[in-house]
């Protein structure tokens, strides 16, 4: 019997597995330098769209003043308190969208990583660019990234991955749609001693980099850089497969 469910409901327990390839201490290392290139303080920090917390935690673990993290999905939510607890990390894992981000304070840093932001359909991103806008404190950053038609066009053009772990298995299968520019993701999640199957479709928008910061130009966000996977390199050919982009609070939204 299969059972649909929403984007990381059903992939929320075993999620850590699935990511155990990504290098999180070699990521915060990153998103230090580039905040500290530009503001060069110790920034009260929250991560938008933080999943299970790992990006989270590894800033705890290392000092920095974390208050606070957010994602849409109360599973992976809940997934990161129990970490949290665990360990003993005061941090708020807090349910907000990235289009409302209400629940939330202010904050020196925002940050929002791991493609994230392509969930959001391109007539909501200038939304979500308002509302971190909001809760940003004078002069604060935003950091995010996107991952390219590049990455989409090397490792999800048709991709199938069948894998198992303690207690469960799961299929995943990937395809890009390069006229859509929309990257699909179908997970069905078996686990032991439950015959139903569970399904979920994800559905990632491909942004085009000039298209990103045409939007950021439109915003009183200043554009401090736009760079190329881990590095402080330009985008250049549309070579990258991530960029992270920085923005500065900058005047008043109108």
């Amino acid at each position: 019997m299969y059972v649909q469910k929403a984007p990381y409901e059903a992939i929320a327990s075993i999620y850590d597995f699935l990511m155990r390839h990504v290098d999180y201490r070699r990521w915060v290392g990153y998103l230090k330098a580039l905040w500290t290139r530009f503001d060069p303080g110790r920034p009260d920090i929250c991560e938008l769209a933080c999943g299970t917390g790992n990006i989270a935690l590894e800033l705890w673990r290392r000092g920095h003043r974390i208050s606070a993290a957010s994602d849409a999905s109360e599973a992976m939510l809940a997934r990161a308190r129990e970490k949290a607890r665990r360990v003993g990390a005061e941090i708020s894992f807090v349910r907000a969208d990235l289009r409302d981000l209400s629940p939330l304070g202010k904050f020196k840093v925002l940050l929002c990583v791991y493609d994230s932001i392509n969930y959001l359909p391109e007539g909501e991103f200038p939304e979500a660019l308002r509302q971190a806008y909001m809760h940003l404190s004078p002069g604060g950053l935003f950091i995010f990234d996107i991952c390219t038609e590049a990455n989409s066009m090397k490792y999800f053009l048709d991709y199938t991955e069948v894998e198992s772990g303690p207690g469960f298995s799961y299929e995943r299968r990937s395809r890009y749609e390069p006229e859509e520019r929309v990257q699909y993701t179908y997970f069905k999640v078996r686990l032991a001693g439950d015959p139903r199957i569970y399904c979920e479709t994800h559905r990632q928008w491909i942004y085009p980099v000039e298209w990103v910061v045409e939007r950021i130009g439109e915003s009183p966000f200043e554009l401090l850089g736009a760079f190329s996977d881990f590095t402080f390199k330009g985008v250049r050919g549309g070579e990258a497969n991530r960029v992270h982009f920085v923005l500065r609070k900058e005047g008043r939204w109108r």
